[in-house]
């Protein structure tokens, strides 16, 4: 019979004090991201989702709008390649650029949140 060990997972950005058995070992500044593995798929669908709807419109910036979203789904092909400033930043201009566009809403949200899981802070 094989021994058994203690193991812990700990998934998202955590803070806070380790308690076991009602006694606190320290605070843990830190943690491992389990973004799993479709998290990055799933925002290149969206990403290519968001392209297609600004291609149907004359927005201003169209052109900087979309070149940040194809920069923003090449990084989201290896999440773990990317400095997380730039796709983050690329996002945040976009954000910026479509604001306004209350039909779009439904899916900036959901990217957002995609971006929030694979680079967070």
């Amino acid at each position: 019979m094989s021994e058994q060990k203690n193991r812990v997972s700990i998934t998202g950005v955590n803070s806070g004090p380790m308690i076991f058995g009602g006694t606190s070992h320290g605070d843990i500044v830190g943690g491992v991201v389990n973004v799993g593995p479709d998290t990055g798929a799933e925002l290149v669908v969206l990403v290519e989702q968001l392209r297609e709807e600004i291609r149907t419109r004359e927005l201003p910036k169209q052109e900087v709008i979309d070149d940040a979203l194809e920069e923003l789904g090449e990084a989201a092909k290896a999440p773990g390649d990317a400095t997380p400033a730039v796709p983050v930043s690329r996002w945040e201009k976009v954000k910026k650029l479509l604001a306004g566009t209350a039909d779009l809403t439904g899916l900036v949200v959901r990217i957002s949140e995609q971006v929030g899981k694979l680079w967070p802070n």
